[in-house]
């Protein structure tokens, strides 16, 4: 969730991270699970994972999200970002829970933090406004907010926003209280087990938080000690759909924690296979409705359709392998 709009005159560095870089046999431009998900440390009963991404206004830059097209390659949630510390609304943030709820898809709001410029339990509100206030948040159909904890991108050599130990463990227990008293749900923390270690110190607190996990370069995803297990794994930082921007991808796997959240395997399926099918059988690809400036409309090929089927075959193999691990 590192891909901001900077709102603010500070200077920005761009935080590093490796990038997964996966492939699906002999299809290019689409990313697909780590082939070692089946060592990951999941629950003992956890259902099948489910494939999801992270958003935030930069997968705008470039064109318009074709959120029934994710659907489509098996997308079945997405972490929208809605705010950053208390200066700044994501535009794009209503339009695309609409959107994207719209398409099938299970929506997550998310606030990047900045604890160097906010109290936690501010910033918790702050958010939760701008989501649409803690109405939007409750009921049990409803989905927690998430907090997206991870290196200072405004000031290199202060990953931790210059409150290491009790403070920074103050501001967690600041917003996470917020959230939950105003939306009656523990919100998701999200976070990198090395920043948790060098700015907690691996702190035991926050266990009732579901865990979403930052891990990539393909290895088995560490899991910070506070935690069991992860219920969302950020796989990639710099994956490739068809329908949207370079994004993040991700994993959510049901948990106790958070089990709300139903995979589409076989709607998808069903989908794939009728697309497909079609694509197969028709010399001149499918048209859809006419594009607002071209005279031309839009095409379906048989690569896009191969490429399509294969993402959704190797998606298949992976739980195949996971449920032979166990």
């Amino acid at each position: 969730m590192k891909r901001l709009r900077r709102v603010v005159l500070l200077p920005v560095t761009t935080t590093g991270a490796v990038s997964l870089a996966l492939s699906l046999a002999s299809a290019s431009g689409a990313h697909a699970a780590p082939a070692d998900m089946a060592g990951a440390r999941v629950p003992a009963r956890a259902a099948h994972p489910v494939r999801g991404l992270d958003i935030s206004s930069y997968q705008h830059s470039k064109k318009p999200i074709d959120w029934r097209m994710l659907a489509r390659h098996g997308i079945s949630f997405v972490a929208v970002k809605v705010s950053e510390g208390t200066y700044y609304r994501n535009p794009f943030y209503r339009a695309d829970v609409r959107a994207a709820a719209a398409a099938g898809l299970a929506v997550l709001p998310y606030v990047f933090a900045n604890p160097a410029r906010a109290g936690g339990a501010t910033t918790a509100r702050y958010a939760v406004q701008a989501a649409g206030g803690a109405g939007s948040l409750r009921g049990p159909g409803q989905l927690p907010l998430v907090v997206d904890l991870e290196n200072n991108p405004y000031r290199a050599g202060h990953d931790c926003y210059g409150l290491r130990g009790r403070r920074i463990i103050g501001w967690i227990a600041g917003f996470v209280n917020q959230v939950k008293a105003e939306t009656g749900k523990w919100p998701v923390i999200y976070t990198a087990a090395s920043w948790w270690r060098e700015c907690t110190g691996a702190t035991s607190r926050f266990r009732r938080d579901p865990l979403w996990l930052a891990a990539f370069g393909g290895t088995r995803p560490t899991v910070p000690s506070t935690w069991e297990h992860w219920t969302f794994w950020q796989y990639d930082n710099a994956g490739r759909l068809p329908g949207i921007a370079t994004t993040d991808l991700d994993y959510y796997q049901p948990t106790a924690d958070l089990p709300a959240i139903r995979p589409l395997i076989h709607r998808v399926s069903r989908t794939l296979a009728r697309h497909h099918a079609k694509a197969r059988h028709h010399a001149r690809p499918r048209h859809h409705a006419k594009p607002r400036h071209h005279a031309r409309p839009r095409r379906w090929s048989l690569a896009a359709a191969h490429r399509a089927h294969l993402e959704h075959l190797a998606h298949l193999a992976h739980l195949v392998r996971m449920r032979w691990a166990r």
